[in-house]
């Protein structure tokens, strides 16, 4: 058997270990993960006892320090912009919630039947718009990943691609000869008539470069990780696409039975786009006629549930085809439990 590690002899994984006790995340998460890459007990406590005060966590663009005066006015204020707004598709400032500081990231549960929360860390501000419509709740997050954690990101997963899947083939070919459709022993489906992409499971590469980036996901929008499915990478190349599709299991279906009994429905979706596509690639959410262009580090970030908690078939949204360059995105998906 190996020798384990003194966490203290290797300053990246101790920056590592101070930067996410700083930042709030779960303590025995960071132990379980040190465990498992071999380090020592008695130096893991040591690191975890002396770590750095954490950091306060600030939603955007009020800060918790505000008075409760000054939040109530800037609620004010986007309840009016949203108003004037209601008319059209264009995005408005959210003014995220005030969150009581014994509220952290990590204590909160399933936020699928209310509006998202978006905690910020003051070291990774983002600007969090809403695009105004009756139909869902939708939101766009801006440089929400740096030009160099997005490449990084794609450095790490695109030697690992397989054929994206679907938990259901397009009726219209089920069954069909040499149409492109075969299942998989996840009893998922590879359909080349609905989505051509390519995925690679960034949950199990095991690299601080993901568990940070799914850090960053879960605190933004509030919900625990242990709610979410495992991160994925998806790169479409010239005319490949993913047909309108709804990211949420059909209740009382041998599709929920299979994939969400157990965990529930998918609640939140989380999507990153990681590069500028030369033409094409578009997320285009069908209810409210609207395209979203792939921009290098945006999130867009949508409900796929309505607030009686029943799932919403208005989310029903496209990868639209790439017409030139690539696409390479990451998507997440949140669970009911």
């Amino acid at each position: 058997m190996s020798e384990l590690k003194t966490l203290q002899n290797h300053p990246p994984w101790l920056a590592w270990t101070q930067e996410n006790l700083a930042r709030g995340c779960d303590v025995q998460g960071i132990k379980h993960i040190l465990l498992q890459n071999a380090f020592d007990g008695v130096s893991i406590d040591q690191a975890l006892e002396s770590a750095p005060p954490k950091r306060t966590i600030l939603t955007h663009p009020v800060d918790l320090a505000q008075s409760g005066q000054a939040q109530a006015q800037a609620q004010a204020q986007a309840q009016a912009q949203a108003q004037a707004q209601a008319q059209t598709h264009a995005p408005h400032v959210y003014w995220a919630r005030p969150v009581s500081t014994k509220n952290t990231p990590l204590s909160l549960g399933p936020v699928s039947l209310a509006d998202a929360v978006f905690l910020q860390d003051p070291n990774h501000p983002a600007l969090v718009s809403q695009v105004i419509t009756g139909h869902m709740q939708l939101y766009l997050i801006a440089d929400f990943m740096s030009p160099e954690e997005c490449q990084g990101i794609i450095d790490l997963g695109q030697g690992h691609l397989r054929a994206s899947t679907v938990s259901l083939p397009d009726p219209e070919v089920e069954g069909a000869e040499n149409q492109g459709v075969h299942q998989l022993p996840d009893q998922t489906y590879v359909d080349l008539s609905f989505r051509t992409s390519q995925t690679c499971d960034l949950a199990l590469l095991n690299q601080p470069k993901v568990w940070a980036m799914d850090e960053r996901i879960s605190q933004t929008l509030g919900i625990r990780g242990a709610l979410s499915e495992g991160t994925q990478l998806q790169r479409y190349r010239v005319g490949e696409q993913f047909r309108a599709h709804t990211d949420y299991f059909a209740p009382n279906t041998d599709e929920y039975a299979r994939f969400a009994a157990e965990r529930g429905n998918r609640t939140w979706t989380f999507m990153v786009y990681l590069n500028e596509v030369a033409q094409g690639g578009g997320t285009h959410f069908v209810s409210i006629k609207k395209t979203i262009k792939p921009r290098q580090g945006m999130a867009v970030v949508w409900n796929n549930l309505l607030p009686s908690g029943e799932v919403n078939p208005e989310t029903l949204h496209a990868g639209m085809p790439v017409l030139g360059g690539e696409k390479f995105v990451i998507t997440k998906w949140f669970r009911e439990r």
